[in-house]
């Protein structure tokens, strides 16, 4: 090895060398070191400082109080020319006495950029982490060799393991020891793309959504990993679920109860009315088929949209197809659909049959006895196979309805003389609800009057009433066409007579002329009097139910209320 002697040296060589500027200054204090570094980072020539007095070169060096006091300083900070010098003086020593002393310096103002660009990473890897600390979702990163690399916090509470038990692992060994039941990680390393899985730790379902970070040159560097407990989430919808059946509940409640208010949609005090309609309402939370029986005006169609309204299909459509309105060439294209081009005719983009209009609903196949024997062979494979099939297409339509019908006729008579199928009619009669005629029920005429004149009183802007002797006359008529007959009986007369009480001479030219009532008195002015008085107490106290609240309404006493009830026989349940 070459052995260099001092001698083969040259210090000045050397200083110059130097990255660090270097100066240094004798007895007299005149600058006898001044390197290129120091000339580059002070902005002073070289050939100036050489033996300048070194306060005249730099005026806070501090290079003459190190010589004074033999002390050496380190790490010393000056400011020089927009520039920021970290210096570290010492004396020069030969044997005991200081001859003079020797600064080393470098400029540390690219190390401060520097250090405030590290500041400033620091920064945002600080708000990072707090992003992914705050994260509800559990985080996961793995390196592209498979080693997990980081985990939040909510990971850790998800899983119930500490981030000491994993981080630094590979997920093959977290497998075998059984920390994870899958390996996400290893998926995304072997796919390249998202994962995502479901699984069960600590108790709870989690969902494991993974994604590939890749580099430049599109290497997989890293795997992240986002797990979210879904369990709340299946919670959450459970109890909505349970919320939503309340709700359907209480919405069939309702309207069950809205049907039962006097003067809507149906009214009766018959009491056996009130059974059927009882049936009627309990049957309809079920999905079996109803088959509902009456002569024709009795409310069959008010009793079907009950079921339909009390039922859990309520919001679905409620579809009435009158069996015998519609003409027999047309009959099955209307209640099964077609498809374009069936035949002469037929919409180009086809037609959705009235069966599938009422997907979810209810269907109400009014008059189902007149269905023509073939056509009840179509409507009985529809209720048995749930599907149908358009006229000219072949696939199958799967069909989700309710069956409720109605009729006027005698089916059972119609089985035996082979006009209508057995099968069908088994079908269809699964629950009978028989609703009475309005001749035996005759308890509900006057709430039906009383009604239906309030009804057409409002709609024609008149006040008319009808005097008791046609009342008794209505009371005694059979009303062979029903309820429907007594509601056009009541329009006739409204839009018809011209004084305000309906006397018996309105009667006069239809089929109610012929009967007289129990008893006749000339109309008078006292009768009509009564008449209304009558009707007046009636309604006040059907209305409130209470004789004081009825009285009140009137302004008449509570006593005098009660003895006009009295007189005019109005049945009083209540005392208040």
């Amino acid at each position: 090895m070459m052995n260099l002697q001092t001698s083969d040296w040259h210090w000045q060589e050397i200083f110059e060398s130097m990255h660090n500027g270097v100066v240094a200054i004798n007895r007299n204090k005149e600058v006898i070191v001044f390197n290129r570094a120091a000339s580059r980072v002070l902005n002073i020539p070289q050939s100036l400082a050489i033996g300048a007095q070194i306060d005249q070169v730099i005026s806070n060096s501090n290079l003459i109080q190190v010589m004074k006091n033999g002390k050496e300083e380190y790490n010393q900070r000056l400011d020089i020319n927009d520039r920021s010098i970290i210096s570290n003086r010492s004396p020069i020593w030969r044997g005991n006495n200081i001859i003079g002393a020797v600064a080393i310096f470098q400029d540390i103002s690219e190390f401060e950029v520097l250090s405030h660009q590290l500041d400033t990473f620091k920064a945002i890897n600080k708000s990072l982490d707090d992003v992914i600390e705050s994260l509800d979702d559990g985080i996961v990163v793995a390196n592209a060799q498979g080693v997990i690399v980081r985990a939040n916090d909510a990971y850790q509470h998800m899983t119930g393991i500490t981030a000491k038990e994993f981080v630094g692992k590979h997920v093959s060994d977290l497998l075998k020891q059984g920390y994870m039941n899958k390996s996400v990680t290893e998926m995304v390393l072997e796919r390249r793309s998202q994962v995502n899985v479901m699984d069960v730790r600590n108790g709870k379902d989690l969902l494991l959504s993974g994604n590939p970070i890749f580099d430049e040159s599109g290497n997989v560097t890293f795997v992240v990993t986002a797990i979210r407990d879904v369990s709340q989430l299946n919670e959450l919808k459970a109890k909505l679920a349970e919320s939503e059946q309340i709700k359907d509940k209480y919405f069939r409640l309702l309207e069950h109860l809205r049907s039962q208010q006097p003067f809507k949609k149906i009214i009766t005090k018959d009491p056996e009315m009130q059974k059927k309609l009882e049936i009627a309402y309990h049957v309809a939370d079920v999905n079996t088929n109803v088959l509902i029986l009456g002569e024709t005006g009795v409310g069959k169609e008010l009793i079907a949209q009950l079921i339909h309204r009390a039922s859990k299909r309520a919001k679905q459509p409620f579809i009435k197809i009158n069996c015998g309105a519609i003409p027999p060439n047309l009959v099955e294209s209307e209640l099964f659909g077609y498809e374009s081009g069936s035949f002469t005719g037929a919409l180009k983009e086809g037609k959705s049959g009235l069966f599938e209009l009422a997907q979810g609903g209810t269907i109400f196949l009014d008059e189902v006895g007149e269905l023509s024997l073939d056509l009840q062979v179509k409507i009985l494979r529809a209720i048995q196979d749930k599907e149908i099939t358009r006229i000219g297409g072949k696939k199958p339509i799967l069909l989700d309805v309710r069956i409720v019908a109605a009729t006027n006729r005698e089916l059972e008579s119609m089985v035996k003389e082979k006009t209508f199928r057995e099968d069908l009619y088994y079908r269809l009669n699964v629950v009978p609800i028989l609703i009475p005629p309005l001749r035996d029920r005759k308890a509900d005429i006057l709430s039906l009057v009383a009604e239906f004149l309030g009804k057409f009183n409002r709609k024609y802007g008149y006040q008319k009433w009808i005097h008791p002797d046609v009342m008794d006359v209505f009371l005694e008529y059979d009303w062979p066409g029903n309820i429907r007959e007594l509601e056009n009986t009541i329009e006739r007369l409204v839009v018809t007579y011209r004084e305000d009480c309906i006397g018996m001479d309105a009667l006069v030219g239809t089929s109610l002329q012929l009967l007289k009532p129990s008893k006749i008195d000339i109309t008078s002015l006292q009768a009509c009097v009564e008449s209304e008085e009558r009707r007046l107490l009636a309604e006040a106290y059907r209305t409130t139910g209470s004789t004081r609240k009825a009285a009140a309404i009137l302004k008449i006493s509570q006593s005098s209320m009660v003895k006009k009830m009295q007189k005019y026989k109005i049945e009083s349940t209540s005392t208040k």
